[in-house]
Formats: structure tokens, sequence, C-alpha cells
């Protein structure tokens, strides 16, 4: 797969499919709680032993977070299940804190991609877009917001400026996301996203309709989690939902190191 395809990818999964709003600031666009310095994180194939015991499968990922005491992001790490790292990214802030720019460099520390954040007057998030190696625009991504500055819509724009996707948003009374409607190129609705959450705020359920074939299919992924100290969770196990059985999916394990 080519490293843009992966940019490409990273940047659908961390702006488009996260269940809060992006910000700009950091450990809250993370959902991360206290003095976070560190974050570690391994993902892992999730099964049961014969024993019907959950347990740990082949590693798939393995991503690291390190944050300044600010609550910046320093950089994050994309490791291969040998440890070689992929990719790394750094960030750059402003004098508001909030992130501007990030660089993605390869192993050898040549720069393949870039991510640019821009901000109305009022500091509010309005636009990111992606650049390749050569500078040239691979997608870009515009929101609108709220009156509480909550983002109600995103738009996810080609290389040709041309948007193929947009996610409409409605809120919860207590401001997490009740659901999301994603609408394509033609305006046709064609997916429906709705979470369920836990006392922490961070999703226990989330159910995804999809209308994009003749007869509508649903999915349901349910999550168990387990926390720290500061409220963070440490443990994420996703199970997939089918008729009145779950099965493990995928199981993340969290290392938090805090200042």
């Amino acid at each position: 797969m080519k490293i843009n395809k992966i940019l490409a990818i990273f940047v659908t999964v961390v702006l488009g499919t996260c269940a809060y709003a992006q910000s700009g600031h950091d450990l809250q666009d993370d959902e991360l709680h206290g003095a976070v310095k560190r974050v570690d994180a391994v993902m892992y194939e999730a099964r049961y032993d014969l024993n019907d015991n959950l347990e740990n499968g082949d590693q798939l990922e393995h991503l690291i977070t390190e944050y300044n005491a600010k609550g910046q992001r320093r950089q994050q790490v994309y490791l291969s299940v040998a440890e070689d790292i992929i990719f790394r990214t750094r960030y750059k802030h402003d004098g508001f804190g909030l992130t501007t720019l990030e660089h993605i460099v390869d192993n050898q520390e040549h720069v393949i991609g870039r991510t640019y954040y821009i901000y109305d007057a009022d500091h509010t998030l309005t636009e990111t877009y992606v650049e390749d190696a050569e500078r040239q625009i691979e997608s870009r991504m515009l929101l609108k917001h709220d009156g509480q500055g909550r983002i109600t819509q995103r738009s996810y724009n080609d290389h040709l400026n041309d948007v193929y996707k947009r996610e409409v948003y409605v809120y919860n009374p207590d401001g997490t996301i009740n659901k999301a409607v994603v609408y394509d190129r033609t305006k046709k609705k064609v997916q429906e996203k709705r979470w369920e959450y836990d006392e922490q705020g961070y999703p226990t359920s989330y159910t995804l309709y999809d209308y994009t074939e003749e007869e509508p299919e649903m999915f349901v992924t349910v999550y168990r989690r387990e926390y720290d100290s500061h409220g963070n969770w440490v443990k994420c196990t996703e199970y997939e939902v089918l008729g009145d059985r779950m099965f493990p999916a995928y199981t993340t394990v969290r290392t938090i190191d805090y200042f």
C-alpha cells in the first residue's frame, strides 16, 4: 500500500470516525483526562480460548503518542508488528495551543505528507487539508458549527475540491453525539451512525445503518472498557453483535504515563 493511501486512511479514521468533534486541543480531542505524558496503545485480535476465556490474538497495530506538559501532542509513532517505525507524525501549535500543522515523516525522516488545520477568528476549527510529499492537496475537510461551537457538519472533499461525502451531527443534551447521518455526492442518505455512552462519556455501543445496498443493513458494535484512576480507559474490547450473540473482534491495551 502506498504511503499516501495510508495517510488518507489515517486522517479518515482520526478525524472522520471519532464520536467527538475535533477542536484542535489535543488532549480533549484524544478524549484523555489528567496530565498525560505518553500513551502506548497496542491493538490485538480478540478471541476466546478453549475455556471461553478472552485472550489476545495476533498484534495488529501499535501507536505511541507523546504529549508535552501543556497537553499538546509532540509526536505520534506508528510501529509495525516487528516494532519498526512505519512513519512518524510531528505537530506544531500556535500561541493559543491549537494544532496547526502535522508533518508526517518516514523512518528516514523524509517528509511524506502534511496536514494543515485552519481556524476562524474565534479559534474554531473550520478546515483541515492533507498534502502529499510533492505538496499536492490530496483531500480536504470543511466543518460547520452550531452556536455552542459543536461541529454540525463535516464535508469531505477530494483532490479536485469536490465534495464526495457529508456527515451531519445531532447531539444529546449532555453534549455527546447522538447520531451522524452520511450523504454521498448526490446528497443521497447512505449511512446513519448512532452511539450510546457510559458514565465516563466513552461509547459503549455503535450502530451503523447502511443504505448503500438494495436491502438496508444494520451493524452493531459493543465496547467493554477498563479504566485507570484518572478515568482514562486502559483496555477496550470491541465486540461484533450478530443476532443475540456477541463475538470479540479487537482488544486495545493502553499504557498511559502521566507527568
